[in-house]
């Protein structure tokens, strides 16, 4: 299957070449009001096996106010079947549970703004200490779980099954330098190749970019990887399997996912994820595997990096595999007509 990437009015597209959307049933709602009517012969869609989901990237981490809000403001112009995050909701990272529940009530005040369902997806902002998984469950429940819609499998992930110490990047700031950080990061980001050469060539980077990665360990408990056998064995004929977690598991060295990916190997899947603040697609083994990026979080790299981008994933689905298409937030505008451009000074 052949993949485009296209840049149209403010919207990143992901486009699927090739694949037909098959037999809509909205045809049994058309009625010709005279006869001869100028259209094309293609069926409608909105048949009753499709729907669309919006899937949230990263929110927290240094999260710019109002940018999460807007966001769900938007989703709700659109009216999805449902929306569904990727994790890192709230800044987190502390045991105060009054705290908690400021950060807590803050987000969910902007996700209550939407008319439809809302999944939550934990991060390791969200369960950074058992204090925090605590508070995930009593507000909201499970914290990997498994469901099923129009004949598709969505498995929700923790990665921080048990939760992960988080990495001490103020003590790390405070070695090595902002400028260090922010060099080792973007090459994280960036190209691997060019990556490991810059680490060859100053062994101070080297230093600093292997504690930070030693530093993004996942984590699956064995109950959670049997959560994930136990949905699999009761949907064996599931149209299309969808896997939501924070931490993109593939890019490090985790038995427990390897397991998972065993799992997943012989049915049609898509794997999502955030965490890196920025966007990348490749595929595994034929299916694609995609790290969002952000929905209000701190950019992660250069601002003129086209991945560094703060956006909304729309996919539909129907017959076949499903579309994907990222929705950037400033390629949105109401029915008034775009906001007017502030002169230049």
């Amino acid at each position: 299957m052949r993949y485009a990437a296209m840049l149209l009015g403010g919207v990143l597209a992901l486009s699927l070449s090739g694949v037909a959307l098959g037999a809509g049933q909205g045809a049994k709602d058309f009625r010709a009001g005279t006869p001869d009517v100028a259209r094309t012969q293609k069926d409608f869609a909105g048949g009753t096996n499709e729907f669309r989901f919006v899937v949230i990237g990263d929110r927290t981490g240094k999260h710019r106010p109002g940018v999460f809000e807007d966001a769900m403001d938007k989703v709700e112009q659109l009216r999805p079947d449902f929306v569904i995050n990727i994790g890192d909701l709230i800044e987190g990272n502390t045991e105060d549970q009054a705290q908690l529940g400021t950060e807590w009530d803050e987000v969910n005040a902007a996700i209550n703004r939407l008319s439809v369902p809302f999944f939550y997806v934990p991060g390791n902002h969200d369960l950074t200490n058992e204090v925090q998984r605590s508070e995930w469950r009593k507000r909201l429940g499970a914290d990997y779980y498994s469901f099923t819609y129009k004949r598709a499998l969505f498995l929700v992930l923790n990665t921080e099954d048990p939760p992960q110490p988080k990495i001490a990047r103020m003590a790390l700031f405070q070695q090595y330098g902002g400028e260090a950080m922010k060099t080792v990061f973007e090459a994280l980001q960036g190209d691997p190749a060019k990556a490991e050469a810059l680490f060859a060539s100053d062994p101070k980077l080297a230093e600093l970019a292997g504690k930070i990665r030693g530093s993004e360990n996942v984590a699956f408990s064995a109950d959670q990887v049997k959560m994930v056998r136990d949905a699999l064995a009761k949907s064996p004929n599931a149209r299309w399997t969808f896997v939501l977690m924070h931490r993109p598991a593939w890019k490090v060295d985790s038995p427990a996912f390897r397991e998972i990916e065993g799992l997943l190997k012989d049915r049609p899947h898509t794997v999502l994820a955030g965490h890196y603040h920025k966007y990348a697609y490749e595929q595994r083994g034929g299916h694609d595997y995609v790290q969002l990026g952000t929905t209000g979080g701190m950019p992660g790299g250069a601002a003129d990096d086209p991945a560094v981008v703060d956006h909304v994933m729309w996919v539909s689905v129907a017959a076949g595999a499903p579309r994907v298409s990222n929705l950037k937030l400033d390629g949105f505008f109401a029915k008034q007509g775009p906001s007017p451009v502030a002169p230049a000074r």
